[in-house]
């Protein structure tokens, strides 16, 4: 158990190839892939023990006071962006998984709490979908319009439309209090791209500098799983 538990996090935090993985632990690279498929199945199985968003007085409470301990912005209970992880492309998939950039990729919608960790992650579309059509088919939506849900709001930048419960930059500002809401808004919600990076960071298995991930690597239960370490890193 501790050789398996060993391989996958070293790949994980390495992206690295499955061989090289193998290498370090010492174990073949067909042995190295076998220890990462098991160790996604068994952190994505536990995944909502930890990437949750819980809508109790006292969490929503929390969550607010955090965010605008950041820069004075109220009612805040998260903020939302999406992120792309690569993906290994192959002949037999639609153009639909090329995004923007030009690569193979997986469109990944996050959001987090002030302390940085995830309360939501949505790895189900393809690159070229854009964040707003995310947001609207992701159960975010849900958190807010429902009677016994979220009751404030969730930042996003200026891709995303303004809602009820989502509140975006002020587009032309003309005056100081406008230009000061959207300073504030700046600095709390860039809080989900701090963390986006230090989730990258620390788990290289969802950069491009290890090279991309292969689809039967099942790339989007690796991103949960980087998500509870992230969130369990963060709450140290």
């Amino acid at each position: 158990m501790a050789v398996k538990v060993t391989t996958a996090f070293s790949f994980f935090a390495s992206g690295s190839f499955q061989g090289a993985t193998g290498d370090r632990v010492r174990v073949s690279q067909l042995a190295a892939h076998q220890c990462i498929r098991q160790g996604m199945d068994g952190l994505f199985a536990r995944a909502e023990r930890y990437v949750n968003s819980p809508c109790d007085d006292n969490s929503q409470n929390e969550r607010a006071l955090g965010f605008a301990s950041l820069a004075v912005f109220p009612k805040v209970q998260g903020a939302v962006d999406s992120t792309h992880v690569a993906i290994r492309g192959t002949p037999d998939q639609p153009g639909a998984i090329i995004n923007r950039k030009g690569f193979h990729s997986i469109n990944v919608q996050l959001m987090c709490k002030h302390k940085k960790r995830f309360l939501q992650v949505c790895t189900r579309f393809p690159g070229s979908c854009h964040d707003a059509f995310i947001l609207r088919q992701s159960n975010i939506p849900n958190l807010f319009v429902s009677g016994t849900g979220l009751k404030q709001w969730v930042l996003g930048d200026k891709g995303y439309p303004l809602q009820t419960w989502l509140m975006t930059p002020l587009r032309n500002p003309t005056n100081e209090p406008q230009e000061c809401s959207n300073d504030s808004h700046l600095t709390t919600g860039c809080v989900i791209e701090q963390t986006i990076s230090t989730l990258k960071m620390r788990c290289r298995c969802l950069g491009r500098s290890g090279g991309a991930f292969s689809t039967r690597q099942r790339g989007s239960l690796g991103l949960l799983w980087c998500a509870v370490f992230c969130q369990w890193r963060g709450g140290r």
